[in-house]
């Protein structure tokens, strides 16, 4: 039912703020641009900036927010002429993850996968990869990182689909810090 409810906010271009369901219940501000049974497809909003964009299990959700606060940072963005940058040319499938990630891997993006390490999740176990795809399967992808440093890992990080909480894409962290890298 909570696919119904995005689909609204869809429709509508309205700002939301999404609590995720396992802690440290870290909010996240956006503007849902697509949303399936399964995923929701957010535009980012970070201190009134358009932050790149993210995918998140709709299961993963807690809470979903959109009162006075949003509707203020609706305004500035109007104001400031921000919503006609709000969307994506080409919006990623939001069917199943094999599907988004091949999509990813076609349109040779880089990526942020966070994830849970283990099928328990929880603030303890929170790990993300930053990177591009090297493989996937039925049931898991494979990301080569880089880290701060801007080295590439000697391995892959291989992520079970189950422990996804977010990925997140275009952002600027990755924009820039790709153009950096040495070749992997």
């Amino acid at each position: 039912m909570k696919h119904l409810k995005f689909q609204e906010l869809v429709d509508e271009k309205k700002v939301v703020t999404i609590t995720p369901k396992y802690p440290p219940y870290d909010t996240c501000m956006g503007i849902p641009l697509a949303v399936s049974e399964e995923m929701v497809l957010l535009h980012e909003i970070v201190e009134f900036h358009l932050a790149g964009y993210s995918v998140m299990p709709i299961y993963e959700v807690r809470a979903v927010r959109s009162k006075k606060a949003e509707r203020m940072v609706e305004k500035i963005f109007r104001g400031e002429g921000l919503m006609d940058r709000v969307g994506l040319e080409e919006m990623p499938p939001l069917g199943d993850w094999p599907e988004i990630f091949q999509w990813f891997r076609r349109a040779q993006k880089f990526i942020q996968v966070e994830f849970f390490e283990t099928n328990e999740p929880g603030f303890s176990d929170e790990a993300f990869a930053v990177g591009k795809i090297t493989g996937m399967s039925g049931r898991s992808v494979a990301v080569l990182n880089f880290d701060p440093s801007g080295s590439w890992d000697s391995e892959a990080t291989v992520i079970s689909y189950d422990n996804i909480k977010r990925i997140r894409f275009d952002t600027e962290y990755i924009q820039v810090f790709s153009k950096y890298l040495t070749k992997a």
